[in-house]
């Protein structure tokens, strides 16, 4: 009997070295393997057909910080017309507060004055007067058809554009000659405002304000001159108004046709006057 209970002892032995040896094993470090995906589907681990691709948020927008310094480097480095577009396009969706800070910023802020150009007859701005902002169309009625015979081309005549004094072949049929018979700056000045080759001392060949109503300038004459009719000063500015807006008298008229400059530099003046008024 006794050596029976002593034959069973054994296994019990045995069991308790396994499970110090499954301890001693769990103990050490081990390395996991990472399922493959053929696995993980298997498994139940892998990706369900509902599950939702998450996407990667963008890079968060910095502020720019409320200090002059940021401001002035953030307004200079951008266009104007950007800027300009930018505002624009934010205003109409702007909180109140905002709007009112705008307000409040720009309360100084007035656009610049509008002026008007004698030469090409666009409104302009000082600020945005540049060295191409002039542009004049070569003058097709100075164009001249002359006979050259075939000289080496493809037509036996040319034509000649007094405007500017260029040539090209042809009839006119091939259209005036490249770019624009003046490109420049703008100019409130009619004696700076000549430009054309076929100028000549009495007539610089320009269309002057009054004869295309530039900003109906004919109906602010009238109404100049029924003002200084109904008792404007002679004295100061009212004078100078009066001498302007006076009828033509025969001798004028005569002098007037004599001499186109003297008309435009009259009408010219007669323009700054009622634009100023």
């Amino acid at each position: 009997m006794f050596g029976f209970f002593s034959r069973k002892q054994q296994p019990a032995a045995k069991v308790s070295n396994i499970q110090s040896d499954a301890m001693a094993v769990d103990s050490e470090p081990q390395q996991l393997r990472t399922p493959s995906p053929s696995e993980a589907a298997f498994n139940g681990l892998g990706s369900h057909s509902n599950t939702t691709t998450m996407v990667p948020p963008g890079p968060p927008v910095s502020a720019v910080p409320p200090t002059p310094e940021a401001l002035h480097s953030l307004v200079t480095s951008i266009p104007p017309k950007t800027l300009h577009t930018y505002v624009l396009d934010n205003i109409p969706e702007a909180p109140p507060d905002t709007l009112a800070a705008l307000a409040s910023f720009f309360v100084t802020l007035s656009p610049p004055p509008l002026l008007h150009c004698v030469r090409c007859h666009n409104d302009f701005t000082d600020v945005e007067n540049g060295d191409h902002s002039c542009r004049v169309p070569h003058d097709d009625d100075s164009a001249n058809i002359e006979w050259v015979g075939r000289l080496g081309g493809n037509s036996d005549y040319e034509t000649q554009y007094d405007c500017c004094g260029k040539t090209v072949e042809g009839e006119g049929d091939l259209g005036p000659p490249d770019g624009w018979c003046y490109e420049g700056m703008h100019t409130t000045d009619v004696r700076r405002a000549r430009f054309r080759a076929d100028a000549t001392h009495d007539d610089d060949k320009l269309e002057s304000c009054f004869e295309l109503n530039c900003h109906n300038i004919r109906a602010r004459l009238r109404k100049a001159k029924a003002s200084a009719g109904a008792g404007a000063s002679t004295s100061g500015r009212g004078g100078a108004l009066s001498a302007h807006v006076h009828p033509p008298t025969k001798a004028r008229e005569t002098t007037r046709t004599a001499a186109p400059r003297a008309r435009r530099t009259l009408e010219s003046r007669r323009l700054h006057v009622a634009l100023a008024r």
